[in-house]
């Protein structure tokens, strides 16, 4: 995985995905129910999330942490 390959400018959470668009365009979007803590969580809780320098995702109640890599670089 490329850490530094994928910065997102924005991040956008639904009722069931997560969605990141990078600086250059391009969109990915992961399922909610693959992540427990998340899944668990309530839509308020899930919304405040931060997004750092670009690189990563941050929900700070639930101390959940995702790289945007891992959106593109699916396994």
């Amino acid at each position: 995985m490329k850490f530094f390959d994928y910065r997102a400018r924005r991040v956008e959470v639904g009722e069931v995905e997560i969605r990141v668009t990078l600086v250059d365009g391009r969109e990915a979007a992961l399922s909610i129910s693959d992540f427990p803590l998340l899944r668990e969580a309530t839509f308020s809780q899930r919304k405040n999330v931060e997004l750092i320098n670009g690189y990563a995702l941050h929900w700070p109640e639930l101390d959940e942490d995702l790289s945007v890599a891992g959106f593109f670089e699916k396994e």
